[in-house]
């Protein structure tokens, strides 16, 4: 939309680093206290990164804070599936080829910690309740990639 613009935020100068080539400003700061007046945005996304987030309570009361009225959030996080046979395989991929994979590309550390970093989610039900808690309504919940990945959406009052 016309006058629309885009920032990122990170704790890590390392990930801002790495995001050095963005169109959109990047800031460094903390999530639970984001460098923003009252009602300053339209929107707020969100990727992989709830579940490194303890304290998701705050978090989403920083978000319901720092959006407009009618502002909408989406927040893409990982998710275990519903259905027994695929979460079986999710789970050796995700907890074992994947930290391979990664370890041998990558940095292993790093990789050993993704799964163990969903550890911080609570069940879906919980989430959403959490979420309307915090204020924001028609919060919705959408499996993705067969229950592998949710879309959380819901707007500020």
């Amino acid at each position: 939309a016309d006058g629309a613009w885009a920032a990122g935020l990170d704790r890590s100068a390392g990930m801002l680093a790495a995001a050095a080539r963005a169109a959109a400003p990047l800031v460094r700061g903390d999530a639970l206290s984001l460098p923003v007046r009252d009602s300053s945005f339209d929107g707020i996304t969100c990727g992989f990164a709830l579940r490194n987030v303890v304290a998701l309570d705050p978090l989403f009361a920083e978000c319901a804070r720092a959006l407009k009225p009618g502002g909408r959030f989406a927040f893409l996080e990982v998710a275990e599936p519903e259905s027994p046979l695929v979460r079986v395989g999710h789970r050796v991929y995700f907890r074992h080829v994947v930290p391979f994979i990664g370890g041998v590309l990558s940095d292993r550390a790093a990789y050993r910690y993704l799964p163990d970093s969903t550890a911080y989610l609570p069940p879906a039900d919980e989430l959403t309740r959490r979420l309307t808690t915090a204020g924001f309504i028609g919060v919705t919940r959408r499996l993705l990639g067969l229950g592998a990945a949710q879309l959380l959406c819901g707007t500020a009052p």
